[in-house]
C-alpha cells in the first residue's frame, strides 16, 4: 500500500527521534561554530527546502540554536505545510513560548528569541528558476532530500542563494547500505535491498535522474563543482532495534512504514518471484511483532560554506 500524505506525515514525525540521534555531531557541532552572531536587529535568513512538517525547525529551536532567525521553510507540499504551521504552533505553546500566526508565517518567540517562519508552498526547481531571491541566505538546510533532485542542476541555484560565504547544512544523504538483520534467507535478502536501491537508481528528477541511492558520496563530489566548500562530512546512519524486546518511542511504527515503503518501491516489478516476495514480507513483519527486526541505514551529512 503507498503511503498517502496523512500517513507520511506520521511517518515524518516518528522518524525525529530517530533523526535526532542520528545526525552526526562532528558536523553539528563545525555548523554551531561557522555561523555568525544573530541578533534581533540583524536575524539569520535561513532557507530549508523540503521542510516537510517543520521538524527541522522544531529540532533547531530544541537544541537551542534558533534565537533570531527569519526562517523560509519551503516544500511542493502545501498539505506538509500547513501541517508544520500547526504542530509547530501546538508544540511552541506546550513548551511556554508564544506562537501567532500570521497568514503563511509562524512567529515563534519568548523573551531571549524571536523566529520568524514563512512557510512557501512551492516545487524547488520552478521556485529556484522564477522566485528565489539572490545571495540572501545566511544557512541552507536540506534534511533527506537532495537524493530526489538532480544534484548538477539544482546545487548551483541552491548555492545562488547564499550570501557569500554563507553556509549549508545537508544531512541524512542516503548512501547507498540497507540492512535488516537478522537474515531470512542471505541471497534473498540481498537481491530484494539491491533491487530496492536500483528502483531509487532509475528516479528522475523531472526529464534527468535524480541523485538517487548514492546521493551522499555524490552530494560530496558535486558541491565543489556547484561552487560549495566542504568544511566537515560525517555519517548518519540510521540505527533502529528493540531494546528487550520493545522498540523505544513508537519506532516499531516507523519500520513497519519503511518496510511499506519497500515493498511499494518494489510492486509491479518482476526481477523477484512475487511469491518469494511476499513470505519475505510476511517473515520481516512477523521478526517486527516478536521485537527482533533491526534496521540500518547508511547516510551522510555535511556542512561547507559558498566560495
Amino acid at each position: 500500500m503507498r503511503l498517502d500524505e496523512q500517513a507520511f506525515i506520521e511517518y515524518l514525525e516518528v522518524k525525529k527521534s530517530i533523526d535526532d540521534r542520528s545526525l552526526n555531531c562532528a558536523v553539528w557541532k563545525t555548523l554551531v561554530t561557522a555561523m555568525p552572531p544573530a541578533t534581533c536587529e540583524q536575524p539569520w535568513q535561513i532557507l530549508e527546502i523540503g521542510a516537510g512538517i517543520g521538524t527541522m525547525v522544531r529540532r533547531l529551536i530544541e537544541w537551542d540554536f534558533l534565537r533570531y532567525a527569519d526562517y523560509t521553510a519551503l516544500d511542493a507540499c502545501a498539505t506538509f505545510l500547513e501541517e508544520g504551521r500547526r504542530r509547530l504552533s501546538n508544540w511552541a505553546r506546550a513548551m511556554g513560548l508564544e506562537a501567532l500566526s500570521e497568514g503563511q508565517r509562524l512567529r515563534i518567540s519568548d523573551r531571549s528569541r524571536d523566529i520568524r517562519i514563512n512557510f512557501v508552498d512551492a516545487e524547488l526547481s520552478r521556485w529556484l528558476k522564477e522566485a528565489a531571491p539572490q545571495e540572501r541566505y545566511d544557512l541552507l538546510i536540506a534534511h533527506a532530500f537532495l537524493d530526489l533532485v538532480n544534484l548538477e542542476e539544482t546545487l548551483p541555484g541552491l548555492m545562488r542563494c547564499l550570501k557569500k560565504d554563507g553556509l549549508f547544512y545537508f544531512t541524512l544523504n542516503f548512501d547507498g547500505l540497507t540492512l535488516l538483520e537478522p537474515p531470512i534467507e542471505e541471497t534473498l535478502d540481498e537481491g530484494i535491498l539491491s533491487f530496492y536501491h536500483r528502483t531509487m537508481e532509475e528516479r528522475r528528477a523531472g526529464e534527468k535522474p535524480s541523485a538517487g541511492a548514492l546521493s551522499g558520496r555524490r552530494l560530496l563530489r558535486a558541491l565543489e563543482r556547484a561552487g560549495g566548500t566542504l568544511l566537515r562530512a560525517g555519517a548518519s546512519d540510521w540505527v533502529v532495534h528493540s531494546v528487550e524486546g520493545q522498540y523505544p518511542a513508537g519506532e516499531e511504527r516507523f519500520l513497519q512504514f519503511f518496510l511499506q515503503m519497500v515493498e511499494e518501491a518494489l510492486r509491479g516489478h518482476n526481477a523477484i518471484d512475487p511469491s518469494r516476495l511476499e513470505a519475505w514480507f510476511g517473515a520481516r513483519r512477523d521478526q517486527l511483532q516478536r521485537g527482533e527486526l533491526s534496521l540500518i541505514v547508511h547516510q551522510l551529512d555535511c556542512v561547507g560554506r559558498r566560495r
